[in-house]
């Protein structure tokens, strides 16, 4: 499937600041199922950002505005084949550094007691290690409510088991958090997912866990709906959690409050 792609961000500020220091990261991955075919990427402004690639394999965009402004906007255009064979090679050298725990992704026991519940017993069993996810997808989907209001982006996973209720961003560290105890390595996805139901959708970003199975590789496991990634899920980046994949980060300099508005549109071409 070929989906096209529309990510638009808007800063406005209640007066002039002086300068905005800014990465994004809204270039869909290569790789693993799907392939970037095109991508645009618009700053206003005038600005042309500059490029390079972290440590976890995504496209980073950056720049510094430093002469006064009151708003500012960055759009992307990509287009994406989906549904593609995924990679022979799933080598990843690294995997062993997505076991480790840090805020949001906390080692607390309300963690452990839901990892107990999908043991694994042949850690180098494929089969064994993919069911123990999708029990875990299930069980997250089923137990906790998806609620925008109790939450927010440096939420951790120990409110969110207090709570038994969080968004997208929520489920993801805490499928990743369990999985981790339950000896896989995890990384968050953050992306998109299109409802083939319409042809033109408005939505927002989602975002995902992955696991590392033995002889597959990386995984997407989605408990806000529950399914694993289908061809309507489109990678944008990926990292320990949401800090390292945040699709836009950054800091002003100025005394005015601001406000981010965010739209998304896909559509199958």
């Amino acid at each position: 499937m070929r989906l096209e792609i529309v990510h638009d961000t808007r800063y406005r500020y209640t007066g002039p600041i002086a300068e905005t220091v800014m990465e994004v990261r809204l270039r869909p991955m290569d790789g693993n199922g799907q392939r970037c075919v095109e991508f645009h990427l618009d700053v206003s402004a005038g600005i042309d950002p500059g490029t390079y690639q972290d440590g976890y394999g995504n496209a980073v965009h950056y720049f510094n505005l430093v002469r006064p402004h009151s708003s500012l906007s960055v759009t992307s255009r990509s287009i994406v084949e989906t549904g593609i064979e995924p990679d022979t090679d799933a080598g990843e050298e690294l995997v062993q550094d997505f076991l480790r725990f840090r805020s949001p992704v906390k080692d607390v026991p309300g963690v452990r007691e839901l990892a107990s519940r999908f043991p694994i017993h042949n850690p180098e069993s494929g089969p064994e290690v993919e069911r123990a996810l999708d029990g875990l997808t299930l069980a997250i989907s089923s137990e906790f409510a998806y609620d925008r209001a109790v939450t927010n982006v440096y939420s951790a996973v120990d409110e969110v088991l207090a709570l038994r209720s969080g968004v997208c961003q929520d489920f993801a560290h805490l499928f990743i958090a369990v999985s981790r105890a339950m000896g896989v390595p995890a990384r968050y996805v953050s992306g998109y997912i299109h409802d083939p139901r319409g042809k033109r959708v408005t939505g927002a970003s989602h975002a995902w866990g992955e696991g590392w199975v033995p002889g597959r590789g990386w995984l997407g496991y989605d408990a806000t709906h529950p399914v694993r990634i289908t061809e309507n899920h489109v990678r944008i980046a990926v990292g320990r959690d949401y800090g390292d994949a945040a699709p836009t980060r950054g800091v002003y300099v100025g005394s005015a409050t601001g406000t981010m508005d965010v739209k998304v549109r896909t559509r199958q071409l």
